[in-house]
């Protein structure tokens, strides 16, 4: 799928990515939400040693939500360190399970807003 340009992008635009490597959890309620957000940020935790958290965003504590079309999450990017030094960001994505069931009802609504234009759909 083509996207409309973003105008702050810069170029390469594969330079703007953050997420190359994406998981999500999908969680019931938000104590569940914030015991998996622990078991990655703990480092006393269940997780030993936690990857490195060099990003969050809560969109659960965001007064206006119209930016993301009234969608809930949380999201974390980690960094993993291989044996030979190299790096690569991860995001974890944190879902409530009622609002990811909805989100995967209205994807077909969130591709269309995000069109270049209705060939690409």
């Amino acid at each position: 799928i083509e996207y409309a340009q973003r105008p702050d992008c810069v170029r390469p635009f594969a330079a703007n990515i953050l997420d190359p490597v994406r998981t999500t959890l999908v969680c019931d309620g938000p104590r569940s939400i914030l015991n998996a957000v622990q078991w990655f940020t703990n480092p006393s935790g269940p997780a030993g040693a936690p990857l490195p958290v060099v990003r969050m965003k809560n969109k659960f504590a965001m007064e206006d939500a119209s930016e993301f079309d009234g969608y809930r999450d949380l999201l974390i990017c980690v960094v993993h360190t291989g044996k030979r030094g190299l790096r690569i960001i991860g995001e974890v994505q944190f879902h409530d399970r009622q609002l990811h069931d909805l989100k995967r009802k209205m994807h077909k609504l969130y591709k269309v807003k995000r069109a270049e234009r209705m060939s690409v759909i």
